[in-house]
């Protein structure tokens, strides 16, 4: 699989796990899906450039992060039944930050 099919690939696997775990009473707004897409394929591109394509080794992480997302991006927003961007960018803002955290302690 190409570098754009593996990013794509995993993309596709993250926000599956994301609408899982938002669970079935939560639609989110198209300007969510976009804006994620853009802000993780950057990132995803970015991560697979610098360390090369480890999916296999990282798909239960990868995934679990994803329905870490969907979790809190439906924390945000509470009783609505839509995902808006500012939950979705306070969602995202507080894995990612667990994220960073993550990889200071293995030492990436």
């Amino acid at each position: 699989m190409s570098r754009v099919g593996d990013v794509d690939y995993i993309l596709t696997e993250c926000f599956l796990a994301v609408g899982q775990a938002a669970g079935p009473d939560k639609t989110v707004d198209f300007d969510v899906v976009t804006w994620w897409h853009r802000r993780y394929r950057r990132a995803f591109r970015h991560a697979i450039a610098t360390t090369g394509t480890s999916w296999a080794a990282d798909r239960r992480r990868v995934t679990a992060v994803g329905r870490y997302l969907g979790q809190r991006v439906a924390h945000h927003a509470r009783r609505r039944a839509t995902i808006d961007l500012a939950a979705a960018a306070l969602a995202s803002d507080e894995v990612e930050r667990g994220c960073r955290m993550n990889a200071i302690r293995e030492g990436s």
